[in-house]
């Protein structure tokens, strides 16, 4: 209600920041997925996005996390053995998956819903720049104004601004800024 607005403070998920350097790949732009392999994550979007690149393209898709049914690792694993872009790392342990993830140059979020996903929290903490499909939550912390979005289950558009975030320096600083300006809201102090 109006008359509480005053009275309330949102609480960001808080991430420590990684220590040492971490190195970007040169020869490939990976693109991480970083979340369970389950209906609600849409966990396949972005290796679907990927196969409508050009052949110039350099991106590469690394998914971290776990399978959590017979049917989703099997549709990892053939979507590997299909599309040489998309290379599923299964369940690591946290300290691996956020180093996988501040190595890549972008993190996609592909999810249906979200009540505010704490990978978002970990990619601003480790300046890692965001594409994530328009859903409240993402929306609730990234805000209404955030150019990186495109719309839940849209394949072709999720390509295109993978296409633009690879190939478009202007852009890719534009989101990149954006999160910078985040991360303090992120950090345990």
């Amino acid at each position: 209600a109006a008359h509480l607005h005053q009275k309330v403070r949102v609480i960001y998920q808080s991430v420590t920041p990684l220590t040492g350097r971490v190195l970007k790949a040169k020869t490939t732009f990976d693109v991480c997925v970083l979340g369970h392999l389950r209906p609600v994550k849409d966990p396949f979007r972005t290796a679907l996005a990927a196969r409508l690149l050009p052949a110039t393209s350099r991106l590469r898709v690394l998914h971290v996390g776990k399978a959590l049914s017979d049917d989703m690792a099997q549709r990892a694993q053939g979507e590997m053995a299909e599309n040489p872009r998309y290379h599923w790392l299964g369940e690591l342990p946290r300290w691996q998956a956020l180093r996988v993830l501040a190595r890549s140059k972008v993190l996609v979020l592909s999810s249906l819903t979200e009540g505010g996903a704490n990978v978002i929290s970990e990619a601003l903490a480790v300046g890692v720049p965001i594409v994530a499909s328009r859903i409240a939550g993402s929306i609730g912390l990234l805000g209404a104004a955030y150019p990186g979005y495109f719309p839940v289950q849209d394949t072709v558009a999720l390509a295109r601004l993978l296409a633009r975030v690879e190939t478009d320096l202007d852009f890719y600083q534009e989101l990149h800024a954006w999160c910078t300006r985040l991360a303090p809201l992120v950090d345990p102090a």
